[in-house]
């Protein structure tokens, strides 16, 4: 067991490292200067200085890299530069949400899911086997964007029950 788990934390600590680097890469990649953004539209020279040094923008890329995973291993994920809040109280403040639709999509998955499971097997190879596959394979392959708009339509729109 322990020797099973030595290798699992092996290949799991440098996946995650790997995984910090490209998300950090990503940000780096953003067009535009987050300083000169926040300062506003007169750009003052002396608040862009400011704003680059209380970010870590003027150090060099392994330094903010550093500083970066020092924020995120203490839980401070840093502040929202559109909402100027922090991230981790925007994130606490959405999470409550979150569950409770990750919640229901669950059940409506498990109420669609567990009876078309059950009529597929009884009636294995029959035309009710067939549809529930057909069912099941075109909710995989549906793109949930397009399923949501055509979902709003129905319900909102057309029976006007939202």
């Amino acid at each position: 067991m322990s020797r099973f788990l030595t290798h699992r934390l092996g290949t799991i600590v440098p996946t995650l490292l790997f995984v910090s680097m490209l998300v950090f890469g990503l940000q780096q990649l953003l067009p535009g200067d987050a300083a000169v953004v926040l300062a506003g539209e007169e750009h003052d020279p002396s608040v862009v200085a400011y704003l680059r040094a209380r970010m870590h923008l003027d150090e060099p890329l392994p330094v903010r890299y550093a500083y970066w995973l020092g924020g995120v291993l203490t839980g401070d994920l840093g502040d929202s530069q559109r909402m100027q809040k922090p991230v981790t109280a925007l994130i606490a403040e959405k999470l409550p949400v979150t569950i409770q639709l990750a919640a229901m999509a669950l059940v409506i998955a498990l109420v669609i899911g567990i009876p078309a499971g059950i009529v597929s097997a009884v009636y294995k190879g029959t035309a009710l086997d067939y549809a529930a596959n057909a069912v099941a394979l075109w909710g995989l392959s549906t793109p949930n964007f397009w399923l949501g708009i055509m979902m709003i339509l129905l319900f909102s729109v057309s029976l006007g029950w939202l």
